[in-house]
């Protein structure tokens, strides 16, 4: 049954009189009929407020059900908060007695919100909790480095920022930004929420209001991530100990069951601060990178090659300007990097990148409005998450920009087929909205060798697109354009179609590329990144 707003309850309430009046039922049972309508409108609506209330909220304006580490010899603590009063957990004081209902809460068939406030002076390189329902101690060392699968979610400060991590015990994402992007160390009050929205499979992680991060955790749907642990607030629910509870004080928690909206989150904040103003662009021009950064950018290190692969990604993805990165095999390094940056991040999953973390990834500059995601298994076997995923980016007041992210394989243009079809309305309004396709396609386009024999290239400019290196650059011979390390061929791309986008620049993202084998010193990927720089008009 669909719901009905309370304009429309209203509307109908009108009629029911309306006709009642007509048909000229004396008054008596006309007051039954108005008395039984309030009374299933009443019942409407408290129901609806049950399915979105507030399940939880401790202000810690008292200390009822505060419990107290065994090992302190501390009373609780209570100390100025955000309003009123706050809890210290720097006295070894942790909370436990949450509502039986509340475990039931946290799967991945329900919608839930989760939000605190938080204060700190206390820098530590030693992760330490603020709140989990999961065995948080337990680490799997992968091929990306350690891993926290164990069942249910965590929030941590982790070198003076946040963390937070979810798994299923088999798989986990997680998202660690840095302390110079956003601090919780500062001795300020900082607001973290995270919501988990059901049918899209999404977690979305605020930081003071704004909406820093969305990660697809589709893959966990497959073992949920329900934990059969207690959520605790200052410490890992598994240990009588606050040896990793958090250094600072905490605030307003509370527990909804139903997704906060972004203007719900940024009321939130605006409660008790002032509201950050969001970034725009106030001109014309953006500028678009796409780059596959080779597993992660893990091959190289200090040690070993005396540059860090990461930190030389973040290097020459400043040294582009872009605005919008457009990234593959990202795997485990997005959210380092996109904080690095600054920038806004969306992670899709897949079936391998639940383990690796995440193949592709899509940083901006600017707000991310929606997502763009498909369930369906593609035809070899992996989720469409590992092919494709994209976002709407808010430019400014007027203008937006859908950016899909993709890999491929060469030999599979049926998944890209497959994808262009799902996402067909979108290409077809791209002249209102502009539409950017770029990613690692594994295929030489039938643009440069007159053939294409895997089809990528003639299914993107049978739709419309437009490949924006050789629009720039249409003489094959002067500008191959190769952007793969081992081969003479040009694999890598960014297509755009939209009447209202003008081309302007396309550039590789180090020039003196030459070609197999021959990669600058201290290059950190095996795929070049291209440079596209874009116009409205």
């Amino acid at each position: 049954m669909a719901e009905r707003s309370p304009g429309a309850y209203h509307h109908i309430q009108t009629k029911i009189i309306h006709r009642a009046i007509v048909m000229k039922i004396p008054n008596h049972k006309l007051i039954y009929i108005f008395l039984l309508f309030m009374f299933v409108f009443c019942a409407c609506n408290s129901l609806e407020e049950e399915k979105n209330r507030k399940v939880f909220n401790l202000d810690f304006n008292g200390s009822k059900g505060l419990r107290l580490d065994k090992s302190s010899k501390k009373t609780i603590s209570l100390k100025d908060g955000v309003e009123n009063q706050a809890l210290d957990l720097r006295d070894k004081a942790y909370y436990t007695d949450f509502p039986d209902s509340s475990r039931s809460l946290f799967s991945m068939e329900r919608d839930f919100s989760i939000g605190i406030w938080l204060k700190s002076d206390q820098v530590s390189k030693d992760t330490t909790l603020i709140l989990a329902n999961t065995d948080f101690a337990a680490q799997k060392t992968g091929y990306y480095g350690y891993r926290r699968i164990n069942k249910g979610f965590a929030l941590y400060n982790c070198n003076g920022s946040w963390g937070w991590n979810i798994g299923n015990g088999n798989q986990n994402f997680l998202y660690e930004p840095i302390a110079n992007d956003q601090p919780i160390n500062d001795k300020e009050w900082h607001c973290l929420v995270f919501t988990h929205k059901a049918d899209k499979h999404e977690i979305s992680l605020y930081y003071d209001g704004v909406n820093r991060a969305i990660l697809r955790i589709g893959d966990l749907v497959y073992k949920d991530f329900m934990s059969d642990l207690s959520l605790c607030l200052g410490s890992d629910p598994t240990v009588n100990s606050s040896y990793n509870s958090f250094n600072g004080m905490v605030d307003e928690f509370t527990i909804w069951s139903k997704v906060l909206s972004k203007d719900e989150v940024k009321q939130l904040y605006g409660t008790y601060k002032k509201t950050i103003q969001e970034p725009v662009n106030e001109s014309d021009e953006f500028t678009v990178l796409n780059w596959n950064i080779w597993h992660g950018a893990t091959h190289y290190s200090k040690e070993k090659d005396g540059f860090d692969g990461i930190e030389r990604t973040i290097e020459l993805i400043r040294q582009s300007e872009a605005d919008i990165v457009l990234m593959q095999e990202t795997y485990g390094a997005g959210s380092k990097i996109s904080s690095h940056l600054g920038y806004y991040y969306y992670e899709a999953a897949s079936c391998i990148g639940a383990v690796w973390g995440a193949n592709l990834s899509v940083m901006s500059r600017y707000p991310l409005e929606e997502t763009y995601l498909l369930e369906e298994k593609s035809n070899y076997g992996r989720n469409y998450a590992f092919n494709n995923g994209g976002v709407k980016v808010r430019m400014n007041k007027d203008k937006r920009v859908i950016a899909f992210t993709n890999w491929y394989n060469g030999q599979k243009p049926e998944d890209l087929e497959g994808a262009l079809k799902a996402w067909s309305s979108l290409i077809n309004q791209a002249d209102s909205m502009p539409v950017i396709f770029g990613g690692d396609y594994n295929s030489v386009s039938h643009l440069d060798d007159g053939i294409g024999k895997s089809g990528h290239s003639k299914l993107m400019t049978d739709a419309g697109f437009i490949d924006s290196y050789r629009a720039c650059y249409p003489i094959v011979k002067t500008h191959p354009g190769y952007s793969f390390h081992t081969s003479k061929e040009r694999i890598d791309y960014i297509y755009f179609k939209g009447a209202n986008l003008e081309l302007l620049d396309v550039r590789p993202i180090i020039p003196n590329f030459k070609g197999k084998g021959k990669l600058s010193p201290g290059y950190p990927s095996d795929h070049l990144g291209i440079v596209s720089k874009f116009r409205f008009k």
